[in-house]
């Protein structure tokens, strides 16, 4: 499978925007400059949501 196949093809639209979101967070304008030079950095954020998520779904069912 190619890397640029998502699991879900419908959420293309808002990995987009989340790239350009992330890009203006680190200060960077071109968002492909992103992915190629801030791939540990996102990978660090992306973990950071799924964990705040999670804990948050936790917490709501206590």
């Amino acid at each position: 499978m190619s890397k640029r196949n998502l699991v879900v093809p419908e959420a293309r639209s808002a990995l987009d925007q989340f790239k350009v979101e992330l890009a203006k967070e680190f200060g960077v304008n071109d968002p492909a400059y992103l992915a190629s030079s801030h791939t540990g950095q996102i990978t660090r954020k992306l973990v950071e949501m799924a964990e705040t998520k999670l804990a948050n779904e936790y917490n709501s069912t206590k």
